[in-house]
C-alpha cells in the first residue's frame, strides 16, 4: 500500500468552536520500533490527534500484555483525556472527543481489552501477529506496522465513523450500545457478554445484542413519571421488565470531578462514565432505569461499579456508562 498523499485528511478536522483532539493508543510493538511508529502514527494523524504508545516484550513467545504494561498504557491514555476533560467549557463536548486503541493481537490480549472496556474504540493490527518464514512476527518489521497503521486507520474510519460514532452521539433510547454494560439484564446473562464480543470481533455493530431482543414503543401510559402527554419513545426494556430511556438532556446530572492523579481503576472508572466506544457522551449522561406503569422500585437490587450491589426503593435509578447507580 502506497503512502497516502499529502492533500487527504485521515482524521477529521474539530469544528472552530472546540479544540478537540482525536486519542490513538498504541499497544503491542517493541522498543524501540513503538516509538519510531508512534512518530509514524503522528505524522500521519496530524494535529488533531495525540498519539500515545508503550512497548511490549521483544520475544515473541512473551505475554505481551503484561499488567504493569496495560497500567501504563491506561494510566498514560486517562491522564491526557483527563486533563484535556478538565480543561473543557461547560458548553463544550468533552475532550478528545474520540479515544481509539490500536493493538497487535495476543494470547494474552483479553488482559488489554477488558481494561479498556467499554470506553474505546479497538482496532486489532492482525497482519503484526502473524510469523514471517523466519519465526519472527511481523510487528518487529518498520514497513509492515506502517502499512497496518494505515489500514487500522482505514477500518477506524469505516467502522467508527462511519457506523459507532454516529450511533452513540445519537444519545437515543433506541440504541442499544448505549445501554450500562451489567445493569441492562438478558435473561441469565447481561449486556456486558454480548458488548465483549462486539469489541472482540465475535458480533458486528449492526447486530449488537443476541436476536429477539428489540426495543418498543413507549407512551405516557406506558411511562407516566418520565414521557409527557402524547410524547412517545422507542426504549429497550430488560428480562427484569425494567425499561431503560435515556434522561433528557436538561437532567444530565451527577458526572465525577475529574483527577488524572487518581489510582488507575478511578481513572478507568471516569474514561467509562464519559467514553462509550471511543465517542464522548456529555458529563452527567445516564439511564433512568424504571418499572411501565408508574410502578416503583422496590428493594430491587441493582450492580453498582462503586457500591457493589445495591438495593433500591425509588420512583427510578440512574444508571450511568459505567453502571454507577444513583436512586433517582
Amino acid at each position: 500500500m502506497g503512502k497516502p498523499k499529502g492533500k487527504h485528511r485521515l482524521i477529521p478536522a474539530p469544528s472552530q468552536s472546540t479544540t478537540a483532539v482525536d486519542l490513538f493508543i498504541l499497544a503491542g510493538l517493541p522498543n524501540p520500533l513503538h516509538q519510531q511508529i508512534e512518530e509514524f502514527f503522528q505524522k500521519l494523524a496530524g494535529t488533531n490527534a495525540k498519539i500515545i504508545s508503550h512497548s511490549s516484550p521483544n520475544h515473541d513467545g512473551a505475554a505481551l500484555y503484561k499488567q504493569a504494561t496495560v497500567d501504563a498504557l491506561l494510566k498514560a491514555g486517562a491522564t491526557f483525556a483527563i486533563r484535556r476533560l478538565k480543561n473543557r467549557s461547560d458548553d463544550q463536548s468533552a475532550r478528545p472527543r474520540r479515544i481509539t486503541l490500536f493493538y497487535v493481537p495476543s494470547s494474552d490480549d483479553g488482559q488489554l481489552l477488558e481494561a479498556f472496556d467499554f470506553f474505546v474504540f479497538p482496532v486489532p493490527l492482525r497482519d503484526l501477529a502473524k510469523f514471517d518464514d523466519r519465526g519472527h512476527q511481523f510487528r518487529h518489521q518498520r514497513n509492515v506496522c506502517e502499512d497496518a497503521i494505515r489500514k487500522g486507520l482505514e477500518n477506524y474510519t469505516r467502522e467508527f465513523l462511519g457506523i459507532v460514532q454516529q450511533r452513540v452521539e445519537s444519545r437515543k433510547s433506541s440504541e442499544p450500545l448505549l445501554l450500562p454494560a451489567i445493569n441492562f439484564h438478558i435473561k441469565a446473562d447481561r449486556a456486558l457478554h454480548p458488548f465483549r464480543e462486539l469489541t472482540r470481533g465475535a458480533r458486528t455493530w449492526e447486530k449488537a445484542l443476541p436476536e429477539g431482543i428489540s426495543p418498543e414503543i413507549f407512551d405516557s401510559k406506558r411511562l407516566p413519571d418520565f414521557l409527557r402527554e402524547q410524547e412517545s419513545q422507542v426504549i429497550y426494556q430488560d428480562s427484569r421488565d425494567i425499561v431503560f430511556p435515556c434522561a433528557r438532556a436538561s437532567e444530565a446530572h451527577g458526572g465525577y470531578e475529574f483527577d488524572h492523579n487518581a489510582k488507575v481503576e478511578i481513572l478507568r472508572d471516569l474514561l467509562q462514565s464519559t467514553y462509550r466506544f471511543g465517542a464522548s457522551l456529555p458529563p452527567g449522561f445516564h439511564h433512568d432505569a424504571q418499572f411501565e406503569g408508574g410502578r416503583h422500585l422496590k428493594a430491587t437490587i441493582f450492580d453498582c461499579s462503586r457500591n457493589g450491589q445495591i438495593s433500591v426503593t425509588a420512583t427510578h435509578a440512574n444508571i450511568y456508562p459505567n453502571d454507577y447507580v444513583r436512586p433517582g
